[in-house]
């Protein structure tokens, strides 16, 4: 079959439009990052990436939620601790006044001590996070949940948070805990001690003695448990990076260019289409009559 000149040049005009549209192409993909930007480019990697995106964004969501559970709970800890140390330092004053070697005077003196550290556990068992809840009130969180005398008024209700799939974790310590429910209640034992010495009344702070060894453990105990929250979150956490990680990996296969082969690819169609272009420009050169 003859080939004239007109079709050598239909092919040539073709290949090199060819060579321009993938030249396109690939270069759009160099500087966008994506191969697949739009779901008519590869409809089924541009709906896994999507999918994939949801899910990431779910994540992020979680994890923005656990984050913030987790500083809520180190506050708590903070509290306790205090609250802690003050129990412990009011044992000790009440170790002090039961001894036959301390008068009237003495124990009204430390009286006056044990109550400023009894205002301090109140306050320190009345912490609010930086929302202004108040963290042990249960989910009665608007309201103080210990009154003047440390009498408990919220309720026993934890808050929890989703950690992986259906799975949850608790993230808040009631305030129940640090009532008889758990052991003795602490607050109002402090106030206890606080009058016994203040009135000289020591068959009520002898009898508080063995209470008192009590709240120390019991606060204790509480606060190992907000440790341990605070620690499943923070396994969570990392766990979740990992996953949230993986999927930006997946997203990446599934819709971004690898630039190093796109930069190859690109570099061999921009050599193409020059090819072709010199050889349009070669046959319609021989094409051409000569004057």
């Amino acid at each position: 079959m003859r080939i004239t000149g007109n079709r050598l040049i239909d092919l040539a005009a073709a290949s090199t439009s060819k060579n321009q549209s993938t030249v396109a192409e690939v270069s759009a993909q160099v500087s966008s990052g994506l191969r697949v930007a739009t779901p008519s480019e590869d409809p089924t990697a541009w709906l896994a990436a999507q999918r994939t995106k949801l899910q990431k964004s779910l994540s992020e969501g979680t994890g923005a939620a656990v984050a913030e559970s987790r500083d809520r709970l180190q506050t708590t800890d903070n509290a306790l601790a205090s609250l802690g140390d003050i129990v412990s330092q009011i044992r000790t004053l009440a170790v002090q006044g039961a001894s036959d070697t301390y008068n009237a005077d003495n124990r009204v003196a430390l009286g006056a001590q044990v109550r400023g550290l009894f205002l301090s556990a109140l306050d320190s068992a009345n912490v609010r996070g930086r929302d202004g809840e108040f963290l042990l009130a249960g989910t009665v969180s608007l309201s103080a949940p210990f009154d003047a005398t440390g009498a408990y008024t919220g309720d026993a209700r934890v808050r929890v948070v989703p950690t992986d799939g259906s799975v949850t974790a608790g993230v808040t310590i009631a305030g129940t805990d640090l009532t008889a429910a758990n052991g003795v209640d602490v607050l109002p034992l402090l106030d206890r001690v606080a009058t016994a010495l203040s009135t000289n009344d020591l068959p009520t702070l002898l009898g508080a003695l063995p209470d008192l060894d009590t709240a120390v453990k019991q606060v204790s105990t509480i606060r190992s448990h907000a440790g341990g929250a605070m620690s499943f979150l923070d396994q969570t956490t990392t766990s979740r990076a990992v996953l949230e990680q993986d999927m930006q990996q997946a997203i990446s296969r599934f819709v971004e260019v690898d630039t190093v082969s796109a930069a190859s690819e690109l570099a061999k169609a921009t050599q193409s289409l020059e090819v072709s272009r010199a050889v349009t420009q070669h046959i319609l050169a021989a094409l051409t009559p000569s004057t």
